[in-house]
């Protein structure tokens, strides 16, 4: 029988969906760090309480300083997941992977697309040869409070879960299963929940943070979204964040954090 399910935005998503989410941690509090990119541009990042931090970014002689509200949670010791956004003409969300121990960061910047980006139809994409999701998304490598040199390490994009089917209950009514195809595509598909039936095949991006934990980040096409998780397959649970515009225009912003509890198929 066909299913007459639609998408629904990312606002509507969000109810309910962050029953599972990790406790937050407040380790972080009132601890400054200088990042330090591959490129050169140095960030800054004081956290003044468990909500509040305070964000800078420094490159060619200019900065730019923002006051954030942000979530942060430690998936393992001496690893956090810091997550905010930053308001300045464009809203964009930053996501930091701190890797203490080793003295590295992972960065992403994730932007959603302005109206008329939004509008121009897939086939059109495929065409120029463009992405056919509207989202971008922008990772840096970072060294944390020394400059990054050439032997600074980094988390490496991984295949290692390239060919695996996991389900994922983030909530005692939401239920997906991520299916891993390759380097840069994967699939999901709504078991239970709101988008019950609804399935898509998009883009994705992996890391390798520690044995068995791993950066997961896709970006989907029909509503403009993109989706971070840190899939820890010893514990089977993820901790993360879904954003994306709150309704189906432009304008106001939904980041909400996410978690779930995890199966391996």
């Amino acid at each position: 029988m066909e299913s007459n399910q639609e998408f629904i935005s990312v606002g509507e998503l969000s109810v309910g969906f962050s029953e599972n989410i990790m406790k937050p941690t407040d380790n972080l509090v009132g601890k400054h760090l200088n990042l330090y990119s591959e490129e050169g541009t140095e960030y800054g990042v004081t956290f003044v309480d468990v909500e509040t931090l305070k964000w800078s970014e420094y490159k060619n002689g200019e900065a730019k300083k923002f006051i954030c509200q942000y979530t942060a949670v430690m998936p393992r010791n001496n690893l956090y997941l810091v997550d905010f956004i930053v308001s300045y003409g464009d809203t964009f969300s930053i996501s930091l992977i701190l890797d203490i121990e080793k003295n590295i960061a992972t960065k992403l910047k994730a932007d959603l697309p302005a109206s008329e980006n939004i509008s121009v139809p897939m086939l059109h994409r495929a065409e120029r040869g463009e992405s056919l999701t509207s989202v971008k998304a922008v990772f840096e490598h970072l060294s944390i409070d020394q400059p990054f040199t050439s032997k600074t390490p980094t988390h490496q994009q991984t295949t290692e879960l390239i060919g695996e089917t996991i389900e994922f209950d983030y909530s005692h009514k939401d239920k997906y299963e991520h299916i891993y195809l390759n380097e840069n595509r994967f699939t999901w598909h709504c078991l239970e929940g709101s988008e019950k039936g609804l399935a898509d095949t998009d883009q994705c991006y992996y890391y390798k943070l520690a044995d068995q934990l791993y950066l997961f980040v896709w970006l989907e096409k029909v509503i403009p979204t993109v989706g971070l998780v840190v899939e820890d397959l010893s514990a089977l649970r993820s901790y993360g964040k879904i954003f994306g515009y709150e309704g189906f225009q432009t304008g106001r912003v939904s980041n909400f954090p996410v978690g779930s509890y995890a199966r391996i198929r």
